[in-house]
């Protein structure tokens, strides 16, 4: 079994320190700035399930049919609210994941070579 060389270990250690201080501001900046702006996002969705929730009432005199209406409404602005979140997530955790593969994948086809003698 090769050890790695000192010269080539700093080297990786260097990357990937590099690598996560960069994940690491990528996602708290950009977590802040969604975090700052969600409250501005989250008004039309408001609005939306305000002016539906007065039409479900004023359209169904039914309690049973109403409450079913509010219901539905209930539940879109949960998965609205829920998409939001999820699509925030994947925005600040994106690009470090696509780093890691990166990273990893290199890795592993240097470790494939040194072991086939290229």
């Amino acid at each position: 079994m090769k050890m790695q060389n000192p010269r080539s270990y700093r080297r990786t250690s260097l990357i990937w320190l590099v690598f996560f201080v960069f994940s690491f501001v990528w996602a708290a900046s950009l977590g802040a700035v969604f975090f700052s702006r969600w409250s501005g996002d989250l008004a039309p969705v408001e609005r939306t399930f305000s002016l539906r929730e007065q039409t479900c009432i004023a359209r169904y005199r039914d309690a049973e049919a109403r409450d079913r209406c509010l219901s539905i409404m209930l539940l879109e602005r949960f998965q609205t609210r829920s998409i939001m979140i999820a699509n925030r997530t994947l925005a600040c955790l994106a690009l470090p994941l696509i780093g890691f593969g990166l990273l990893v994948y290199l890795r592993r086809r240097r470790t494939a070579e040194r072991k086939t003698g290229k």
